[in-house]
């Protein structure tokens, strides 16, 4: 999917967290929030080195601005980042649609590496190289993920391991 197309859902995702948190004026509180900034200099980022071969520096800025390190542009849409800062997704790594990353997570690079459609990873949590989190999963607070986490499913601990089964809209916040 071209990033700009992506972008567009990004932001969508941002407006609609902004009006279920009561914003009157949705659209123009969503500008604020700094989510919509991190993506935004992410998937920009991504368009010019599709078209140039670099960045043009918004690479760096999203480095030195949030504490963001994005190593591969193998993002999907809809990605949320409710605070963004501190995020590392390594080269290799694919992440599906409508993801949610909270502070703190760390992708580590390698080919195989891969998060499913509509997965949160909450504060704090490694996901090791190699390793793949099932579709709709959550992966709680300061997890190692090593290995596989089934589709549908609650992870927490060092090493994660699978406590339940996720619940409908638990894991798309």
């Amino acid at each position: 999917m071209e990033p700009l197309r992506a972008l567009r859902s990004d932001g969508a995702r941002v407006v609609d967290a902004v009006r279920d948190r009561g914003a009157r004026f949705p659209r123009a509180a969503a500008l604020a929030d700094p989510s919509l900034w991190a993506v935004g200099l992410l998937r920009w980022g991504a368009v010019l080195r599709r078209g140039l071969g670099t960045s043009l520096g918004l690479s760096t800025l999203l480095r030195v601005g949030f504490h963001i390190d994005v190593w591969t542009d193998d993002i999907g849409p809809g990605l949320r980042l409710p605070h963004p800062f501190n995020i590392v997704i390594g080269d290799g790594v694919e992440i599906g649609p409508e993801c949610t990353l909270l502070h703190g997570v760390t992708v580590q690079r390698g080919a195989g590496t891969r998060i499913g459609r509509g997965v949160v990873l909450a504060n704090g949590t490694t996901v090791l190289a190699g390793a793949s989190v099932g579709d709709g999963s959550l992966v709680g607070a300061a997890s190692v993920v090593r290995g596989d986490i089934p589709p549908a499913s609650v992870a927490v601990g060092v090493p994660a391991r699978v406590v339940r089964a996720s619940r409908p809209g638990e894991a798309a916040p």
